[in-house]
């Protein structure tokens, strides 16, 4: 779905950062993973994806928060679930 992404485009991330806000996230019990952040976010001109051909998988994705005003970069697993009405 993030190359189908349109500019003005609403949608639901999701994503599971080792950090945020520069503090290393608590993991799991499996101490692999950690938990999850959505967020309501919009596609803009200034939105940009990094993807690794090697891993086949985004590093990080660039998206406008709807829910805190602002860019944010998303990093680790990363799900674009839906579009926002």
């Amino acid at each position: 779905m993030i190359d189908k992404l349109n500019i003005g485009q609403k949608f639901i991330i999701t994503y599971r950062p080792k950090t945020h806000n520069g503090e290393a996230r608590p993991t799991l019990k499996d101490n692999k993973t950690t938990r999850q952040i959505t967020r309501r976010a919009q596609w803009t001109d200034k939105c940009r994806t990094y993807y690794d051909t090697t891993t086949k998988s985004y590093k990080y994705i660039t998206y406008y928060d709807l829910d805190q005003g602002g860019y944010r970069c998303a990093t680790g697993k990363i799900w674009i679930t839906s579009e926002v009405a």
